[in-house]
C-alpha cells in the first residue's frame, strides 16, 4: 500500500509542531537557583509588610504562602454595597420581630407560603376529542359583530385614504400603531377563526380553575388597549373570569388617567386598576399585578395590545387545571398594525405549529416543531412541549 507524499508531509509538520511546542516551553521554564524577577518583587513587598501568612484552607495560621500568578483583574462600574442592604433588611426584620406577635405574623407568613405550594389534590380529567361533534365549550351561535359591516369586522383589513397619511405617521411615532385606523375599529368587533378545524371538536370538564387576567401597560393607545379589555369579556365565560387586573406603569398620557379609572365602572368592580408610583418595568409590573390579583386561581398574563381568539380560555387552562405545575403558552396570532388585519403566525411546520426560542443574538425566533415531539401525540391539535 502506497502511502500519498502529502499525508508524510502533514505528518511531519504535526510531528515539528510538537517537539518545537516542548523545546520553547523547557527554555522558559526557571532553572533551581535562577532568580524570578516577580517572585523577587513580592519578596520586597513581603519584607516591606510583614504579616501572618494564611494556611492553604483559610482557617487559620499557616506555612503556605498565596502567590498570584497574574494580578488580580479589576473590572470597572459601579458597585452594589451588599452590606448596606443587609443592615437594611436586618433593621427592618427586627422591627418586625419587635411588634406584638411579630414573631407569630411570620410564622403565619412561611405557613401560607407552605399552604399554597402544597401538593394538588383536585383532580381534572383529559379533554376528549370527538371528531364531527362540536366541544361543548365551542359558541352556539356566531359571534356578533361590534358595528355590522363596520370596518375591522371579522379581522378584515381597513384601510384608510392617503389624506390619512400625516395623522397615520404621528399616531406611529407617538404609539407605535396606526391609532387613526384603530380609533375606528370597534372595541368590540368580531375576529376571525383561524384554528385547526379539529380545534373545535375537543370536549373539556366544566370544572376548569378560574383565572385572574393581569395587563401591563405604559402610555398605550386607548382603542388598542380598551379593546384587549373588551375581548376578554366578550370571549371568555362569566364563570371563569374572576377579575381582569390592569397595572398601569407609570403613565403620563391623559386618557389614562380619570378617563379610564370612569370607563372600568360600567363592569362593576370586575376590571381593577392600578397605577405605580414610579416607572417599574414590565416584569416587575407584572409581578406587581399577581400581588394584586385576589381572586382568581390562576394568573393569565396579556399583551396590551392584543385580542383573544374564540374559545380561547379552555385549551389555555385545561393543562393547568389538571396540573398546577404547568404554565401554558397559546399559538400567538398576528394582528397587523397598519391595518389590524389577522393572520397566522409564519415559520412553523406544515400545520403551523412551533416551539419559542432565542437565538444567540437574543433575537425570538419561532422553530418548526420536530418529528420526536409530533410522535409522542395522539392527535394533531393536542399540546405540545
Amino acid at each position: 500500500m502506497r502511502l500519498k507524499i502529502g499525508f508524510i508531509l502533514r505528518s511531519l509538520l504535526i510531528v515539528g509542531s510538537f517537539l518545537g511546542l516542548i523545546v520553547l516551553w523547557s527554555s522558559l521554564s526557571p532553572k533551581s537557583g535562577e532568580d524570578v524577577p516577580f517572585e523577587r518583587l513580592l519578596q520586597e513587598k513581603d519584607a516591606k509588610n510583614p504579616q501572618l501568612n494564611v494556611g492553604g484552607n483559610g482557617a487559620g495560621l499557616g506555612n503556605d504562602k498565596f502567590i498570584p500568578v497574574v494580578p488580580w483583574p479589576r473590572v470597572e462600574g459601579v458597585e452594589i454595597d451588599l452590606e448596606s442592604i443587609r443592615r437594611k433588611n436586618k433593621a427592618q426584620n427586627d422591627q418586625l420581630l419587635q411588634k406584638p406577635g411579630g414573631a407569630n405574623n411570620q410564622q403565619n407568613v412561611m405557613q401560607k407560603q407552605y399552604v399554597t405550594f402544597k401538593p394538588q389534590k383536585h383532580v381534572y380529567p383529559d379533554p376528549e376529542l370527538r371528531p364531527g361533534v362540536i366541544g361543548n365549550l365551542e359558541p352556539k351561535d356566531p359571534e356578533p359583530p361590534g358595528v355590522v359591516g363596520g370596518p375591522g369586522e371579522v379581522a378584515k383589513p381597513f384601510v384608510l385614504g392617503s389624506e390619512y397619511k400625516e395623522a397615520v405617521q404621528a399616531s406611529i411615532k407617538e404609539f407605535g400603531f396606526n391609532m387613526v385606523a384603530s380609533d375606528m375599529i370597534s372595541l368590540d368587533r368580531s375576529v376571525s377563526d383561524l384554528r385547526q378545524e379539529e380545534c373545535k371538536y375537543w370536549h373539556y370538564n366544566e370544572n376548569l380553575l378560574t383565572s385572574s387576567v393581569i395587563i401591563v401597560f405604559h402610555n398605550e393607545g386607548w382603542s388598542t388597549l380598551m379593546r384587549t379589555v373588551h375581548s376578554v369579556i366578550k370571549r371568555t365565560p362569566r364563570r371563569y373570569l374572576a377579575e381582569i387586573v390592569m397595572i398601569d406603569d407609570f403613565s403620563n398620557k391623559e386618557h389614562l388617567k380619570g378617563r379610564l379609572e370612569e370607563y372600568i365602572k360600567q363592569w362593576n368592580g370586575l376590571v381593577k386598576l392600578f397605577q405605580n408610583e414610579r416607572r417599574e418595568g414590565l416584569i416587575q409590573a407584572r409581578s406587581i399585578g399577581a400581588k394584586k390579583a385576589k381572586l382568581g386561581q390562576v394568573l393569565i398574563y396579556l399583551d396590551a395590545h392584543c385580542e383573544v381568539g374564540i374559545n380561547w380560555y379552555a385549551p389555555l387552562v385545561a393543562p393547568i387545571t389538571k396540573d398546577r405545575t404547568t404554565c401554558t403558552v397559546p399559538l400567538i396570532d398576528y394582528i397587523d398594525g397598519n391595518d389590524y388585519s389577522i393572520e397566522p403566525q409564519q415559520d412553523g411546520d406544515e400545520d403551523g405549529f412551533a416551539r419559542g426560542a432565542w437565538d444567540w443574538s437574543l433575537l425570538w425566533k419561532r422553530v418548526p416543531l420536530n418529528s420526536k415531539e409530533k410522535a409522542k401525540r395522539k392527535h394533531k391539535t393536542e399540546p405540545y412541549r
